[in-house]
């Protein structure tokens, strides 16, 4: 329902009622990543390892116990918003903390939870593409492809991990690569709007973009995103429609808005108006954004070029 506080509140009864059950902890890691409190987040994870490993009924169980709950509502979301697949004994606690760590920008320590989440399970394919993210923001980009081909392989119709894959094709130069992944992304879940502005940001050919258009849904965010490339609103309409009750949806909506008014301001020549515009996008973005990073790259090339 979106009421993490009163949810938090829950969480805190049930550990003071029983303080040793790791599981509660977890729960109470993902509403605090949710929050953006990532330190609480890394503390509730941490804790729910160390509780586990203390459990007498040993590692078999506690992997049974997490599976027990693969339908609850709260597994349904990691601390950076990627689904949470099982693995074996810790990996799903690890594997939430490697994303809470990634939100604080702490990525040596996101990576070494990732490295021990892939050891339990080689095939967890979520900690693969997580690590090669990861990998990505330190601008370690043959890790990061190496992640991206190793999760392709395990599971060829993720449309993620092509979409991922594509932004790092474009910070190499690699713009045919990068719209092959995003026509690949495109073609697995076209109602995506993401890839499909990616698309036109790296082929600069808005033909495409509204034919790709009549696919996505015209009354969800990034909606009007789109309406702004092809040319039926203007920036502040974005920028008012990027507007929301709840703090962190409307802040990364605001974050999107900026740097999409951005990116249609480099393309139409205004150079400073799109500088001014990264500028903000990267201050304000929150980390494993991709915006974020997408920001800071474009304002290395535009000041390199000045």
């Amino acid at each position: 329902m979106g009421e993490l506080d009163r949810a938090i509140a829950d969480y805190d009864q049930i550990i003071e009622l029983n303080p040793r059950g790791p599981s509660v902890y977890f729960y109470r890691g993902i509403v605090n990543a949710r929050k953006d409190d990532h330190d609480r987040a890394v503390a509730d994870y941490t804790q729910a390892m160390q509780l586990a490993h203390q459990d007498q009924r040993g590692s078999g169980d506690r992997k049974a116990q997490l599976q027990g709950q693969a339908d609850d509502p709260a597994y349904a979301s990691s601390a950076d918003g990627q689904s949470i697949a099982l693995a074996s004994g810790d990996g799903i606690a690890l594997r939430a903390r490697g994303g809470a760590y990634a939100a604080k920008g702490d990525f040596d320590r996101a990576i070494a939870d990732y490295d021990e989440a892939i050891r339990l399970n080689p095939r967890d394919k979520e900690a693969i593409s997580a690590r090669g993210n990861a990998y990505k923001t330190k601008g370690d980009f043959d890790r990061a492809i190496a992640d991206y081909d190793q999760a392709a392989q395990l599971d060829a119709r993720d449309a993620r991990v092509y979409f991922h894959r594509a932004r790092v094709y474009w910070q190499m130069a690699s713009l045919a690569k990068s719209l092959t992944d995003l026509d690949q992304a495109i073609q697995l879940n076209p109602k995506n709007a993401y890839p499909v502005l990616w698309r036109e940001i790296v082929a600069r050919r808005s033909d495409q973009l509204s034919e790709a258009a009549k696919q996505l849904d015209a009354t969800k965010w990034p909606a009007p995103i789109i309406n702004l490339f092809l040319g039926t609103m203007t920036p502040e309409q974005v920028r008012s429609a990027a507007d929301d009750a709840d703090p962190v949806k409307k802040k990364g909506q605001v974050c999107e808005a900026n740097f999409y008014v951005a990116e249609r301001a480099l393309q139409s020549g205004a150079k400073e108006e799109a500088l001014k515009l990264f500028d903000l996008a990267a201050a304000d973005c929150p980390k494993t954004f991709i915006e974020k990073q997408a920001a800071d790259v474009e304002l290395g090339l535009l000041r390199a070029s000045r």
